[in-house]
């Protein structure tokens, strides 16, 4: 077993399986990682095939596997190695995404070019900072559950009709990634009947998650370029 003996480096404890700072203290929360790699490939494969669907490079829309793929690698890294800078390659990675998704969504949606639809994420961040604010909650994560219910509710009232339907896409979204984040609350306070913990539940939701909101930023890409009759 591989344990941890860098000089003045402590290892992270942040979950109720780690006992301890070997590389293995965590194996449910290191394979369910592999929940992130399957999202990857099964939207690398969607983009791929979207994109020879419509004859046209889909160059903004690869960007979502390799950072799902990002996701894997930061998240792999710190259950393994419970380190500071596994924690920035974990927290670091699932921010890119969510940052990089909210500006994509106005250019998806709303046809806005990059330099207008980057606008997004400062506003983002900054509901994100307010958020964190609040004692004992999650600020990033609550933030993104709350961002998908608004893009949701954005698409229901659109006056749009052909981008109405895709609401149900973000709801969907929305409510996988509530259940994914209460077993992620519930981790700590519930070690002691559960020792195992509860955190990798939320590895194979989230991996759900971010398949399902690359599905449907794929889907309406397909739409803008062919759309319906």
């Amino acid at each position: 077993m591989f344990v941890l003996t860098v000089p003045g480096v402590d290892y992270i404890d942040n979950y109720c399986e780690r006992t301890d700072g070997s590389f293995w203290s965590e194996p449910l929360n290191a394979v369910s990682n592999v929940s992130f790699l399957v999202a990857a490939v099964a939207a690398w494969v969607l983009v791929r095939r979207a994109s020879r669907g419509v004859g046209r490079p889909a160059g903004e829309l690869y960007a979502l596997p390799a950072m799902i793929f990002l996701i894997f690698a930061g998240s792999s890294a710190f259950h393994t190695t419970a380190t500071r800078w596994g924690l920035v390659a974990d927290s670091g990675s699932i921010g890119v995404y969510m940052v990089y998704f909210i500006a994509l969504w106005p250019r998806l949606y709303w046809g806005l070019p990059w330099r207008r639809a980057w606008l997004g994420a400062p506003v983002f961040l900054a509901f994100t900072a307010l958020v964190s604010l609040i004692p004992g909650l999650p600020g990033m994560y609550l933030s993104a559950l709350i961002g998908l219910l608004v893009l949701a509710g954005l698409l229901f009232y659109s006056d749009h009709a052909e981008r109405r339907p895709h609401w149900r896409w973000y709801v969907t979204a929305a409510l996988i990634f509530a259940v994914s984040l209460t077993a992620r609350t519930l981790d700590e306070p519930m070690c002691a009947q559960m020792p195992i913990g509860s955190h990798y539940i939320w590895h194979l939701l989230n991996g759900l998650v971010l398949y399902v909101v690359t599905y449907a930023a794929v889907s309406r890409w397909r739409q803008v370029l062919q759309p319906v009759p």
